[in-house]
């Protein structure tokens, strides 16, 4: 139970007033930043807005002497206190959230204290069951070294995002990526929140279960009577201050597989194919992603600052130099050696006598490395472009393990004046432009070329790369995301990247191709409060939050 008084002789609704109680009540750090520093550390983004930040109080929970109790107790009363003052509260986890506002609030002119939780960082780790209980400052190198450190061979549940950015967070935005368990949030067995009171959040069984260890919570994701936890994803109904997953083991073979099509009719006929392993191989065979050239070039042409990739002889040209197919899909096969061995005999004999397909690639992390290792004694003048082509396929297949890289982020330069330093990538600091047009697409022939059609030609109607990723995250869904990259320097170039998004949201949503996740920007544009869903939302949060205290603005309209 948290005792913590609120201060009587602060009764005022005063920013000041509620800095000395969270400095006195609790074990947290209260800084309070010039304009300048605020948008540095807060503001910046890839999306191109601007949030009123002069002034910002951030608010940082450290890890407690005592344990997590102490620092749930902090959390809980800074909540307290906020809705005592009547001070609305931001919550990030590391506010690494490129392409969808980072650290910005979702309000746009709201003054509010920003609860930065990125000193959270506690990890604890059932090893039989491989579920780990996180904190919302564990990023993914944070898990990795956790596990590497305790020689324990499981998966960090990576995303293109990058190693900084936090486990929780990702699982909470409902994101996904290219390991066994590619829905995160489906990985998710259970967590804690604070309401907007102060209160606590548990499942019906963490509260039944008297047990010091409470296993049973962690390892069943329903729990008991209403399924109350998707409540605090994509919303701002709590604050979650630690979520248990379930991490996926590292099988004794992981081996990558890439399937080449020459022509951009092939899309239409690898789909069943697709569809086909997903099915057939559900559990051995992640996630598949199927990437046009332009978005593969993306990844492998160094700088964007002489070329656009919507000229076609331009493009052309690329495809050839680099070796680029019209279309590529990609996949891995986990399991044991015997396993993965029928599984890939199989998917070839599928491919046998298949016109759409090229040329098929099978390659596990250790011929990567052998690869690397010969490249190694070649001078670094010679084969460059391979060299480059085998370092992002090196790249792939840690992320594939479950080793988190920057492999991705790169991309998020590509517009950007300034290039990317070797480490430590960051866009937003770094003035990037980048939007994320995140649609699902059913995924029949018909309607993903519809879509391919549509994203093509809005992106190259306002001078955007359509640079298309479809995943096959199972065989009867599809989930897109398409990068809308743009010089932050030039207004011209942000105008027309905010009018191709708007575009592709609007002209998708009459086709059926609807997004599932979206920036703060659209989140106070583009939902109907007057929706039967939002609606619901609304009466929710009325409830739960009547003084809208927690993160105004954020997926509620």
């Amino acid at each position: 139970m948290d005792n913590n008084p609120i201060p009587a002789h602060k009764k005022q609704t005063d920013y000041q007033a509620m800095i000395e109680a969270v400095s006195l009540c609790t074990q947290a750090q209260v800084h309070c930043y010039m304009p300048e520093q605020a948008h540095a550390f807060y503001g910046a983004n890839t999306i191109a807005v601007e949030r009123e930040l002069a002034g910002a109080f951030v608010v940082k929970p450290v890890l407690g002497s005592e344990g997590e109790q102490t620092e749930v107790s902090n959390i809980r009363h800074i909540i307290r206190l906020a809705n005592h003052y009547k001070i609305p509260l931001y919550t990030i986890s590391t506010g690494q959230n490129w392409g969808y506002g980072s650290s910005a609030p979702a309000a746009a002119t709201l003054r509010c204290f920003i609860l930065d939780l990125s000193l959270l960082k506690r990890i604890e780790l059932n090893v039989e069951l491989g579920i780990a209980r996180l904190q919302p400052g564990v990023t993914q190198q944070d898990l990795r070294d956790y596990l590497d450190s305790t020689n324990v061979e499981l998966m960090v549940p990576v995303t293109g995002a990058g190693p900084t950015c936090s486990i929780v967070g990702n699982a909470l935005e409902r994101g996904y990526g290219i390991t066994p368990h590619a829905d995160h949030f489906g990985a998710v067995t259970s967590l804690t929140a604070v309401l907007s009171d102060g209160s606590l959040y548990q499942s019906a069984i963490a509260s039944l279960d008297t047990t010091a260890q409470g296993v049973v919570d962690t390892t069943y994701k329903w729990g008991l009577g209403p399924y109350l936890d998707g409540l605090f994803t994509q919303s701002n109904l709590g604050v979650v201050t630690n979520l248990s997953l379930k991490l996926a083991h590292l099988p004794a073979v992981v081996e990558s597989f890439y399937l080449f099509c020459a022509k951009e009719t092939d899309l239409e006929l690898v789909l069943p194919i697709v569809r086909q392993v997903l099915k057939e191989f559900s559990g051995i065979v992640g996630s598949i992603n199927i990437m046009d050239s332009r978005r593969m070039l993306s990844m492998m042409v160094p700088s964007a600052d002489e070329l656009s990739l919507c000229v076609e002889t331009t493009l052309e040209r690329l495809k050839q130099q680099y070796r680029v197919s019209q279309w590529t899909c990609m996949g891995s096969l986990y399991g044991n050696a015997k396993v993965v061995k029928a599984v890939k005999k199989e998917i070839k004999r599928q491919l046998k006598g298949k016109a759409c397909i090229e040329r098929s690639l099978f390659i596990s992390a250790k011929a990567v490395l052998l690869a690397s290792k010969l490249f190694a004694y070649l001078p670094a003048n010679v084969l460059t472009n391979p060299r480059r082509q085998l370092a992002t396929l090196q790249k792939s297949t840690q992320i594939m393990r479950g080793v988190p890289n920057e492999v991705a982020l790169p991309l998020a330069y590509w517009r950007n004046r300034t290039q990317p330093a070797s480490e430590g990538l960051n866009p937003a600091k770094d003035n990037c432009g980048l939007l994320w047009y995140a649609p699902l697409v059913p995924i029949t022939q018909e309607k993903v070329r519809e879509f391919v059609s549509m994203v093509r030609s809005i992106c190259l109607k306002h001078n955007i790369e359509p640079l298309i990723t479809m995943t096959a995250l199972q065989h009867d869904c599809i989930d897109s995301t398409v990068p809308l990259l743009f010089d932050r320097s030039d207004s011209t170039a942000v105008k027309a990247a905010k009018a191709c998004l708007d575009e592709l949201f609007t002209t998708g949503c009459q086709l059926g191709f609807v997004p599932y996740r979206l920036n703060i920007e659209q989140q106070n544009t583009r939902l109907d409060p007057q929706s039967p869903h939002w609606s619901l939302v609304s009466k929710i949060k009325h409830v739960m939050d009547p003084h809208n205290i927690l993160a105004p603005g954020r997926y509620n309209p």
